[in-house]
């Protein structure tokens, strides 16, 4: 007969007093403190090719980003100088599309003092009302070589108040003119390219006789920055 041999027995870790079964197998699994190498040790030369290459691939890292840096700068410095250009280049054209405007202007200008020298004594109302109509008309023409266009409304036009501004109301008993255009106070100026108002008209409307303000027209009070612009 065969005779079954027992196992043999694994022996036991040292216990420790105080210590159970489960623990001193715990301890004796758990690895201890890695070894400490000396200095004088020399490292494997894995090691010496892995640090070699970590050392040659931060020096290419630390170029590259000096090299970024200084096409930084340049790109700063190229930026900073197409804007002072472009900013010399809009005061440039800004001067020469107001040029003819401006030109006009300094002639206006030196044409006013030359007639305060030359006015003769005998110079009376009359006289300053033609010469002052004159340099209206020589304002007009200057306007109308830069696209702006002078406008008025004729007596009975509807008010408009895009183009229109209300200064002062007269009393009519005609029931269809109520609102619309009296007189004109002044003349209203139009960019001749776009239509869009430059100045609007200052109109004087009909009002209705029962209403004081076609009794007493007067001007309204002066309109607000807002309404300015709205206008």
């Amino acid at each position: 007969m065969n005779q079954v041999r027992p196992l043999p027995l694994e022996p036991r870790p040292a216990e420790v007093p105080g210590q159970t079964a489960t623990e001193a197998t715990e301890a004796e699994l758990t690895p201890g403190p890695p070894e400490i190498l000396p200095l004088n040790a020399d490292p494997p030369d894995q090691a010496v090719a892995l640090l070699v290459t970590i050392s040659k691939a931060v020096d290419r890292l630390a170029a590259l980003s000096e090299g970024y840096h200084a096409r930084a700068e340049q790109r700063e410095t190229v930026i900073d100088h197409l804007h002072s250009e472009l900013d010399r280049l809009r005061r440039g054209e800004r001067r020469g599309l107001l040029r003819p405007l401006l030109a006009e202007s300094c002639r206006l200008r030196n044409d006013l003092l030359r007639q305060a020298e030359d006015l003769p004594d005998d110079f009376d109302a009359d006289r300053a009302r033609l010469l002052l109509r004159s340099y209206a008309d020589s304002v007009e023409l200057t306007l109308q070589d830069n696209g702006v266009v002078m406008f008025a409304p004729e007596t009975g036009d509807q008010f408009e108040p895009r183009l229109h501004r209300r200064v002062g109301g007269e009393a009519t008993s005609e029931p269809g003119l109520v609102g619309r255009v009296a007189r004109v106070r002044r003349s209203g100026f139009l960019d001749g390219d776009t239509n869009v108002p430059i100045a609007p008209a200052e109109v004087v409307l009909f009002a209705s006789v029962g209403d004081p303000g076609g009794k007493h027209p007067g001007p309204d009070p002066a309109p607000t920055d807002g309404e300015r612009k709205d206008s």
